[in-house]
């Protein structure tokens, strides 16, 4: 019985030591993630120059410099940019995370009312990531989102989870990437991790698990980082760790730091490696929130 004993407490101190070694393990690959992200994204005013700040501000690699130059970069092109609920959505959510200077201005425009333009009885845009971009970057500046985007979007779940035209009749089926985002959304707003429509569209996801341990979009049959990544994102804020899926996204990462879509297909770098570096980071959408709204313009 004391050989029992032994072994089963040697058996939890190695558990209790393999944690946090472990994240800092996925931290680190984070962070080489978010460097290879920072050089071959340098700066500019889309949807890729406000995503890369996220990702650099999550995994710690961006320094004040850095932050107030991408700032001002994303600033300076916003009126051109801003043409969707996303698009300007992913502008706030950057100027948020980059924490220098105004994340609602953009010179004399403003971006909270120009998002709220695009919303129309509680639904921002035509897809799922007008929608739950919309609500995450409202939440982020501390102005938001009205209740009545909840019920939208509670009420477009599908037989199982959600799908890219945020409608139950939407003529689409039902993926891990648009149940993750809208998990993520519905969080940011306040909604309970108990929530019984939130609840059954987590338990339809982990469901669509690969037998490779991550996640797809609308198969399973391999693992593809953005969806993999999100996907944790999502377990997170509904309070799961999912170390599974952890393991798998790591397997998607190449020696210079980026992420690749799937094993054999490069797909979109940047895309997967912002995916990536945010959820081995230990964040999830929105990376940073402002202590409290700002003023207008």
């Amino acid at each position: 019985m004391t050989r029992i004993r032994t072994l089963i407490l040697a058996a939890v101190v190695a558990a209790l030591a393999a944690a946090p070694a472990a994240q800092a393990s996925d931290r680190g690959a984070a962070l080489a993630g978010a460097n290879w992200l920072g050089a071959a994204i340098t700066g500019g005013s889309n949807g890729q120059a406000a995503d890369t700040i996220a990702a650099l501000s999550a995994a710690g690699g961006l320094s004040r410099v850095g932050a107030s130059r991408r700032a001002n970069q994303l600033r300076a092109g916003a009126s051109r940019y801003t043409g969707s609920a996303g698009a300007t959505a992913k502008v706030i959510l950057g100027l948020v995370a980059a924490r220098s200077g105004s994340a609602r201005c953009a010179g004399g425009l403003d971006l909270l009312r120009r998002l709220e333009g695009f919303g129309r009885h509680g639904r921002y845009g035509h897809t799922i990531f007008d929608q739950t971009l919309g609500m995450l970057a409202m939440h982020a500046l501390r102005a938001g989102p009205p209740s009545s985007t909840v019920r939208v979007l509670l009420r477009a779940r599908g037989r199982g989870g959600w799908n890219f035209n945020a409608s139950r009749r939407g003529g689409r089926p039902d993926d891990v990437t648009s149940t993750a985002m809208a998990i993520l959304a519905a969080r940011a707003a306040g909604v309970s991790a108990g929530n019984r429509t939130l609840r059954g569209g987590l338990s339809w996801m982990l469901h669509q698990r690969t037998p490779a341990g991550g996640f797809a979009l609308g198969r399973r049959d391999r693992n593809e980082a953005n969806s993999t990544a999100l996907a944790i994102e999502a377990e997170r804020v509904m309070g799961r760790r999912d170390a599974r899926a952890m393991r798998a996204l790591r397997t998607l990462q190449r020696r210079d730091g980026s992420f690749q879509f799937t094993r054999t297909d490069a797909g979109s770098r940047v895309l997967a490696t912002v995916d990536g570096a945010i959820a081995l980071s230990g964040h999830v959408l929105p990376v940073a929130v402002l202590h409290r709204a700002p003023r207008g313009c």
